[in-house]
């Protein structure tokens, strides 16, 4: 099994809360799109999205050509207000747990995108149990539409892939 973790492309700036992407950020995720289909990313099973509209954005055209769901997740969304970090660390624990789990042999060819948020993202490199130091690097800082890739261990522990963005 493989996961792919996204950071969502280029957001808009509007103070909504729940802001779109911009034409640039649209014009990435196309980009996403174009990358799978060359073979230069591997294909998506699932794809799984925050609930914020720049995630379902930044996949919706890997969804729409390839037909697959956009499967919402609240995991996947940022350090809320009220939430600890203990809590947040749980939470993305959980998900990557969930993820991960490759009891059976359906799920051994799965291929999982998940797009989400940069706290998300930097906490989750802290957290994946992985053959690559993933604190440090080119880890520490995320670009909009950067991803990195891992293939799950029996051992529980994830061998990394690559470490990938889609320029603007």
């Amino acid at each position: 099994m493989k996961i792919y973790i996204f950071r969502h492309a280029q957001k808009a700036m509007d103070f909504s809360g729940d802001p779109d992407l911009t034409a640039g950020g649209h014009d990435q995720a196309s980009k996403l799109l174009d990358r799978v289909l060359k073979h230069d990313l591997v294909q998506p099973t699932e794809l799984w999205v925050s609930p914020k509209r720049r995630t379902h954005s930044t996949f919706r055209p890997l969804s729409e050509h390839f037909k697959l769901p956009l499967q919402t997740q609240e995991a996947l969304l940022e350090q809320e207000g009220g939430e600890t970090i203990s809590d947040f660390r749980r939470r993305i624990e959980h998900l990557i747990a969930l993820a991960s789990n490759s009891d059976s042999d359906s799920k051994a060819d799965s291929v999982i995108f998940m797009c989400s948020h940069y706290d998300w993202v930097i906490e989750a490199m802290s957290l994946i149990p992985c053959d690559t130091d993933l604190t440090e690097g080119p880890f520490a800082h995320w670009n909009p539409c950067q991803y990195a890739g891992f293939e799950t261990g029996t051992e529980g522990v994830f061998t990394f892939l690559e470490l990938k963005g889609v320029p603007l």
